[in-house]
């Protein structure tokens, strides 16, 4: 019998910690946002939306910067979907991920499971963590919501079958998604749909990737309907390459895979389906054709293994490796524990991650997708002859999950499920409900009952602006708690302002960041400097500190956040400040700020690199190296960040030849290898 059931999850976890005050004014950005297209390869049609719907900040949102690497027990809330055969577990609290798929009849796991719950700084707002399946909406990177709250509701399908349903409201692209999750008496896969709903008018971009973790191992192989995929590896252009075998040219590669390749006589050919063979981080999009039904599968050596499929619309499938250098297993240790490791197989509405999709005002897309084992001939899979593998998932597949039915399960869950509403089961924020009372008809909440979404300290004053009173005023430095951005919310401000209502330092600060977001400069240094004519206050020093930057005044920049880490010392603004006083080579200074700043401030492992970076300037080596080598941990370091290493080169070119030109730093990076506990490269 198919049950839902609310429990707990236990997992030793790092705290989240507070979110940061300052709003992103600073292009945040995923790691791949900026990649080349070799032209020779990819053709205009397929490159067509490439590149096309980025934004330059992730606001309204905050960044979720604030998190540690100390671990407790922490039991989150849990939904678990179980029949005869599967047991589904997600978690609400974790943007309603997958965290568990577990095959009760053959007694193995299908996804894999940190054993941790360890934010790092992968996503849009920084906080991410890895393991089970994360659902990605809105923006290229991971979804605003992977360490937040999903709205949750428990409904029902005609013949009794328990539907767990997970929604938001996603605030930069204005779209509500909603996940239905179910698994039917007798079934071996886990259902799920997801529909996507355009919230105004308005024309805006859609993004989707379901992002699944399952472990890496020598014997997995991934198998995919395609011929040809997408490659990416940091550092290199997007290129099309054949698949399963990739040939690469050493003069075209960098890190660990340039020195293999020039090894091996100047090239390497990679089977790329084979994962552990693969030296450095990289992406492959697989060009799977029209007249094939997608699916991404990881069997292992008795073909045995997870396997995804869905409808037509969901046609894009991936693969991400962490790749076997120094870097991409110091990652994988970083966000789980030592010896884990796991490859991502995805799936996406576009055929790669560098795309948004058009999506017109009012349009809704939706498409069913399921999750299960498949059993195929294990000497087809790990053969040489990829088709012949190909083959053998795709018949095992269509054996136990047939493309027909999921078509049309998909028809009757849109009859039964879109317009109904069930049990609250679990609270996701509520900005949604701001949106409604702000925009009214114009706002469509997709037939989803807002009742799930709260309005708590980040949501009420939005409310209130939007019923036409003001914003109350909070003493100078009091930490801000969120935003909203866009022309409505300027234009009410403008008018609270104006009527009196909201014309204090705060009202003044929030429209200066509504006006910077838009990229309107101007009136937002206006804003700011009002604003400080009310209350100086650190949160308009620190903006205005920004725009000046911005605008090539990074000496003025230094000064203003030099103030705001005065008057409010606490993480966010030191680093901001560091960092601009860094940049203007005013190394005393940054020693002065560093020795003012709380001592629970400064010895967190980001201030400590500004200190070693001082230390080095200034001629300091013994003492850059002694702290460089103590239990220094970058804990919010980036995906593609290589800070600690280029501290490291620098410091040994330094001591080495005396110098930190170029040319020496070179020869440090070509003879020289960093400690592991530095290393975070990606190539």
């Amino acid at each position: 019998m198919s049950t839902l059931t609310i429990t707990t999850y236990t997992m030793p976890s790092a705290s989240l910690g507070r979110e940061n005050p300052l709003p992103d004014l600073k292009s945040v950005a995923d790691a791949h946002a900026k990649i080349e297209i070799d032209e020779t390869t990819v053709n205009p049609d397929e490159a067509r939306y490439m590149g096309w719907g980025r934004v330059n900040t992730i606001l309204p949102y905050t960044i979720q910067d604030g998190y540690d690497r100390t671990y407790r027990d922490h039991a989150f809330k849990a939904f678990v979907l179980e029949n005869e055969y599967l047991k589904a577990t997600f978690l609400p609290e974790l943007g309603g991920r997958l965290w568990s798929l577990f095959d009760k009849e053959a007694g193995r796991e299908l996804l894999h499971v940190n054993p941790v719950f360890q934010p790092c700084n992968l996503a849009l707002r920084n906080a991410g963590i890895s393991g089970g399946v994360e659902w990605n909406v809105g923006i290229i990177g991971h979804t605003p919501f992977t360490v937040d709250h999903m709205a949750c509701q428990q409904l029902a399908l005609s013949d009794g079958t328990p539907v767990l349903r997970m929604f938001q409201y996603e605030r930069v692209r204005h779209l509500f998604y909603k996940l239905e999750a179910f698994l039917p008496d007798g079934a071996r896969e886990l259902y799920i749909r997801v529909r996507i709903d355009n919230a105004t008018d308005e024309d805006t971009a859609v993004y989707w990737w379901s992002n699944m973790a399952v472990n890496e191992g020598e014997d997995v192989r991934v198998v995919v309907p395609a011929d040809k995929a997408f490659r990416y590896g940091y550092g290199g252009k997007l290129a099309k390459v054949p698949v399963p075998y990739m040939t690469a040219e050493a003069d075209k590669l960098r890190g660990e895979a340039a020195r293999l390749a020039r090894e091996n006589g100047g090239r390497l050919d990679w089977d790329i389906t084979r994962t552990t063979t693969l030296p450095q981080s990289m992406d492959f999009f697989f060009d799977v054709p029209k007249e094939a039904r997608p699916f991404i599968a990881a069997p292992g050596k008795d073909g045995y293994g997870m396997c995804q499929t869905s409808t037509g619309e969901l046609r894009g499938r991936k693969l991400f490796v962490w790749g076997m250098g120094t870097g991409g297993r110091h990652w994988q240790e970083f966000l789980a524990r030592e010896g884990c490791a796991y490859i991502e197989l995805q799936a996406g509405l576009a055929k790669t991650q560098l795309e948004h999709l058009p999506m017109k005002g009012g349009e809704s897309i939706s498409w069913l997708e399921s999750y299960g084992a498949v059993q195929a001939d294990p000497d087809a899979v790990q053969g040489e002859d990829y088709s012949a593998a190909v083959a053998s998932v795709a018949n095992a597949l269509e054996t136990v999950r047939p493309a027909r039915v999921l078509e049309e399960l998909h028809s009757q869950l849109k009859r039964e499920l879109d317009g109904q509403n069930g049990e609250v089961l679990h609270s996701g924020m509520g900005f949604a409900r701001a949106e409604k009372a702000l925009l009214g008809d114009q706002f469509r909440t997709a037939g989803l009952s807002l009742d799930a979404m709260d309005l708590g300290p980040r949501e009420e004053p939005w409310m209130t602006l939007a019923a036409g009173g003001g914003l109350s005023c909070p003493e100078p430095d009091e930490e801000p708690l969120s935003y909203q951005t866009g022309p409505a919310w300027e234009a009410a401000l403008k008018d609270s302002i104006q009527k009196g209502d909201s014309n204090h330092w705060y009202g003044h600060y929030q429209l200066g960041v509504m006006y910077a977001a838009a990229g309107k400069d101007r009136e937002a240094k206006e804003e700011f400097n009002r604003s400080l004519e009310c209350a100086r206050n650190p949160w308009a020093l620190r903006c205005l500190a920004v725009l000046e930057d911005r605008a090539g005044n990074a000496v003025t920049a230094a000064d203003l956040l030099w103030e705001a880490a005065e008057r409010k010392p606490i993480r966010p603004l030191a680093v901001e400040a560091l960092e601009m006083l860094s940049k203007t080579e005013q190394y005393q200074r940054m020693y002065d700020l560093m020795n003012k700043l709380p001592e629970e401030v400064r010895s967190q492992g980001r201030i400590k690199t500004f200190e070693i970076l001082a230390l080095l300037r200034t001629n300091r080596y013994e003492e850059a190296q002694t702290l460089l080598m103590s239990d220094i941990v970058l804990t919010d370091v980036r995906e593609g960040d290589v800070l600690l290493t280029d501290l490291w080169f620098e410091l040994m070119a330094r001591r080495e030849r005396g110098s930190a030109k170029e040319a020496d730093l070179n020869w440090a990076r070509e003879n020289l290898k960093p400690p592991k506990h530095l290393d975070f490269r990606m190539v």
